[in-house]
C-alpha cells in the first residue's frame, strides 16, 4: 500500500478510480450502521477519493477534481424518519457534503428506506421497485 501522501498512485485501488474517471454517475449502496456508513466504505473511500485524484488543494483551498459527476446515495437504516429529521447528523449527509461536494460532485441524490426493522416484505419490495424505476432514468 503506498503511503497516505501518495494513495492516488495506489496500484490496488487505481481500478476504483478509473471507473469513476469514466463514470457519468457514482452510486453509493449501504445500510447506516451506528449513524454512518460502514467502516469498510469510509475505508474504500480513504483510499480511492485520494488526494491529487479527487481532490487538491490551491493555496489553502480545496479544489474538488470530479466536477461533472452525478452521485446517489441510497441506504437503508433502523430508524423511524421522525426520529432521523430530529436528532441524527449523518445519514448520507456527510458522504454528501463532506465528501462528494468536497471532491467536486455537486449534484448528489439522496434515497433512503427508514425504520427497516419494522419494515415488512412488501415496503421493502416497493421500495426495490423505486430504485429500479428512480436509476431507469439515470
Amino acid at each position: 500500500m503506498q503511503q497516505n501522501r501518495n494513495l492516488h498512485l495506489d496500484q490496488e485501488t487505481q481500478v476504483y478510480r478509473n471507473s469513476i474517471k469514466e463514470a457519468n454517475y457514482v452510486i453509493f449502496i449501504y445500510p447506516i450502521w451506528w449513524g454512518g456508513m460502514p467502516a469498510i466504505l469510509k475505508g474504500f473511500i480513504d483510499r480511492v477519493f485520494a488526494k491529487d485524484f479527487a481532490y487538491k488543494y490551491k493555496g489553502i483551498l480545496p479544489i474538488g477534481l470530479l466536477k461533472g459527476k452525478k452521485a446517489w446515495i441510497i441506504n437503508t437504516h433502523d430508524s423511524p424518519g421522525w426520529y432521523v429529521k430530529l436528532f441524527q447528523q449523518d445519514y448520507g449527509k456527510i458522504l454528501k457534503r463532506q465528501i462528494l461536494q468536497f471532491c467536486g460532485i455537486r449534484k448528489v441524490k439522496h434515497t433512503s428506506l427508514p425504520f427497516v426493522r419494522n419494515s415488512n416484505k412488501k415496503q421493502r419490495k416497493d421500495f426495490l421497485k423505486k430504485i429500479e424505476k428512480m436509476s431507469k432514468k439515470l
